[in-house]
């Protein structure tokens, strides 16, 4: 069992490394709403049997740790209390849980691995945020066997959370009929859109009203270049430049989501279009779509229209924010996430989105096999996605220290505090923690975005493999997944994507597709499809 430890070493402890084990609670610890079990002594003198009431044995609080990043900065250790202090006032009293905040920044807890790390060693992680991509998604932890099912705990600890996300949120992370996380609830459609700085709309004369298509974004691009000759009119990031993201076929022509990936969002190798009532899964990179969309980024590059570092370039996260030389981007998201790319830009929206298995995959909260306080783990996440308070705490601190309510209903930092010096701001998180319907507005933020997000999304249409995932531990394709990913993402995937590529190289890449088992891997992901059709 987890101890106690003073104040003061908390506060020393919070923002290194956790690598204590969480501890198991008592055999015997009941429900809040439990009567301490009173003690009754017999005395053994006289001849009448003495009653006498023993002292009420309380329970000892179970401890957990809760895991995510901050996409603003991670807050200081006395911020840090303040917000456990606030949260835990609710969790003690609730569901007789005390709650610790591990917060790391996106760079450590995700392409530095040190939250999936410290899941494999053991360390204290109790609940966990997973990520959209690498180590730390979902499906990798889940292949991993790094997180643990949850069917059992969510029924009989969290009923509410059960009643809350949608049953086919939850088969996006069901496997072999078990659940092993829960889908962040908030507006899952991405849409895909082109987004230009204002004062390059208007030295370039465009109307951003008069763009709909693929061939306007064209004319577009190469107005910029004219007006502008010094700026790079298209940017990109993850050696791309958005153009070809999964799902999506705008460049050639398309606009609505074309295709599923199955949860797969590493090589993304596979691809079932939508259009096929076969449902079988292709060579994504051998469409029609995927040629045509290459051929036009490459047009674009060797016009000078496409910043020529994307092909290198593992640094830059939003080209718009981080660097004043790009003009425009593209973007696939949801709506209300698009004017947080950069002030001053206008966008428009060129494809729809379809919900699927994979955006339902990113931002999942989990419990993994480091957990050693499964029930109260469990506990928390029905908070988390049910109680606003708790909402609140996470994505904003605490009320009159860190924020404050306006008179419209908004939230935002008291006078003259700045996100720099309010000492908890985390970004723009209220789509990552938990239930993000619950979520205060911050000022400036549209406060109907949340509402139109969930009207969306209620009204978006399903992908027919909705809850599938490729499964890529399987043995039959296992071998030559781990070969197929790094020769699509690293080594090929840059420049076809950024239009770097010479001429020849997209043949060359084919070929070696196959020669590294591009045939035995999608025969493998059909035969999981049609198991998954058969058992639905």
């Amino acid at each position: 069992m987890k101890k106690k430890v003073v104040a003061w070493m908390l506060m020393t402890m919070v923002s290194l490394p956790m690598i204590a084990g969480c501890g198991t609670a008592e055999e015997g610890v009941t429900d809040k709403d439990s009567s301490p079990e009173k003690v009754q002594d017999e005395s053994d003198a006289g001849d009448d049997a003495q009653e006498s009431q023993g002292d009420t044995e309380e329970e000892d609080l179970a401890e957990i740790t809760v895991s995510w990043w901050s996409l603003g900065t991670v807050p200081d250790e006395e911020n840090l209390a303040l917000v456990e202090e606030a949260i835990n006032e609710i969790t003690e009293a609730e569901i007789n849980t005390t709650v610790h905040l591990n917060i790391m920044d996106s760079s450590s807890y995700i392409p530095n691995g040190a939250m999936v790390n410290g899941v494999a060693n053991g360390e204290d992680f109790d609940v966990v945020l997973t990520a959209a991509a690498l180590s730390g998604h979902y499906s990798v932890m889940q292949a991993n066997g790094m997180l643990q099912p949850m069917n059992e705990l969510l029924e009989e600890y969290a009923p509410e959370l059960l009643q809350t996300v949608p049953e086919d949120f939850l088969g996006a992370t069901t496997k072999n009929g078990e659940i092993y996380a829960i889908p962040s609830y908030c507006n899952k459609v991405q849409n895909m859109y082109w987004v230009c700085r204002n004062e390059v709309l208007k030295g370039a004369d465009i109307d951003i009203n008069s763009v709909r298509t693929i061939e306007d974004i064209d004319e577009a691009l190469h107005k910029i270049k004219e007006a502008f000759p010094d700026m790079n009119a298209l940017g990109g990031s993850a050696f791309s430049v958005g153009l070809s993201y999964p799902g999506y076929t705008v460049g050639a022509g398309s606009t609505t989501m074309s295709y599923d990936c199955m949860g797969e969002q590493s090589g993304v190798l596979a691809a079932v279009y939508f259009e096929d009532d076969s449902l079988t899964a292709v060579s994504r990179f051998e469409t029609e779509d995927f040629k045509t969309e290459t051929a036009r980024i490459k047009s674009w590059y060797d016009a000078g229209l496409v910043d020529k570092d994307i092909a290198t370039d593992s640094a830059t996260n939003n080209p718009l924010q981080e660097k004043p030389t790009v003009a425009s981007v593209f973007y696939t998201g949801q709506e209300d996430l698009v004017t947080a790319l950069c002030e001053d830009t206008s966008y428009v929206k060129l494809a729809s989105g379809v919900v699927s298995t994979g955006p339902l995959q990113q931002f999942t909260w989990a419990i993994p096999v480091s957990c050693d306080e499964p029930e109260a783990s469990a506990k928390f996440l029905n908070l988390l996605f049910t109680d606003a308070r708790i909402v609140d705490l996470f994505n904003y601190g605490v009320e009159g220290v860190h924020y404050e309510k306006k008179p419209d209903g908004t939230i935002g930092f008291p006078e003259g505090m700045t996100a720099e010096t309010c000492g908890y701001y985390m970004g723009n998180i209220t789509k990552l923690v938990g239930n993000g319907f619950l979520a205060s507005v911050r000022e400036g933020v549209d406060s109907t975005a949340a509402a139109n997000g969930k009207e969306e999304m209620d009204q978006a249409a399903y992908s027919p493999l909705l809850g599938f995932s490729i499964d890529a531990s399987d043995p039959t394709i296992s071998d030559a997944y781990t070969q197929l990913v790094p020769i699509a993402n690293q080594e090929y995937g840059p420049a076809l994507k950024s239009g770097s590529a010479p001429e020849g190289y997209y043949e060359e890449f084919i070929d070696k597709l196959y020669d590294a088992g591009l045939k035995e891997y999608l025969d493998g992901v059909n035969v999981q499809i049609q198991s998954w059709l058969a058992e639905q």
